[in-house]
């Protein structure tokens, strides 16, 4: 492997995959932490007053997030996994309407994509690193951390631009995302009778959106501190 010293085009591609995995798994860190974070829940049930709006018990309407986290992670059937009882205003009943549940099926398959998604991309990452790791250490200043210091760069720009975007008009972004990822209207619940959209209203995804967007920049800025910090002792 000692002619892989010499080839250029293969570490400037080794760098560049490398980064765009590292800066998408950031990102993806970042959309997991709350998605599946029992704290960020509860913490946006109290400030939406959550509980008074549904009628519900705070440990049953717990039990309920804590049942559809573990379906959104695959641990669940897909078609009948959210099959939960609970109790709403004082009544046992089922917790999901048939249409969200059908929302849900395609959140479940969305999520199952980005799950293969991020192992692909930490394969991928961890494969490159190696390879800088064994045989390309001379080529870390020259096209790792030159690859980690633009990209962050350039990525942050980017987030810049479209968090501008974003906050000019979030609701219509919010609709062009869904149009996006989701080939039906399920997703357009009714608050009046809908339970999933009372307990994940707007306010609660502008929340989750705030925090994804601010770890993913700080992600960036240290990617970036970091990458030019050891540019610069290297050389």
């Amino acid at each position: 492997m000692k002619h892989l010293k010499n080839m250029k085009p293969f570490w400037v591609t080794c760098g560049v995959v490398n980064a765009i995995s590292l800066i998408v798994l950031i990102l993806m860190v970042g959309i997991l932490l709350p998605t599946f974070g029992m704290w960020f829940y509860t913490w946006q049930y109290d400030v939406n007053h959550t509980y008074a709006v549904v009628d519900m018990e705070p440990e049953d309407l717990h039990e309920v997030t804590r049942h559809m986290m573990r379906y959104m992670q695959g641990q669940l059937d897909r078609d009948y996994g959210l099959q939960i009882e609970t109790v709403v205003g004082g009544q046992a009943r089922g917790f999901f309407s048939e249409l969200e549940i059908r929302h849900m099926v395609d959140v479940y398959d969305l999520f199952a994509i980005g799950f293969i998604l991020l192992y692909l991309l930490l394969a991928l990452f961890i494969l490159t690193s190696a390879l800088f790791a064994i045989w390309g250490r001379d080529q870390v200043k020259k096209y790792l951390l030159k690859s980690w210091q633009y990209g962050s760069a350039g990525i942050f720009a980017l987030l810049a631009t479209l968090g501008l975007i974003i906050s000019i008009n979030w609701l219509r972004a919010w609709h062009i995302f869904h149009e996006i990822f989701f080939n039906n209207d399920y997703w357009l619940l009714d608050p009046r009778v809908d339970l999933l959209i009372n307990i994940v209203p707007y306010p609660f995804f502008i929340s989750m959106s705030i925090f994804i967007g601010a770890f993913f920049a700080g992600g960036l800025i240290l990617l970036f501190g970091a990458s030019t910090f050891l540019r610069k002792r290297a050389n």
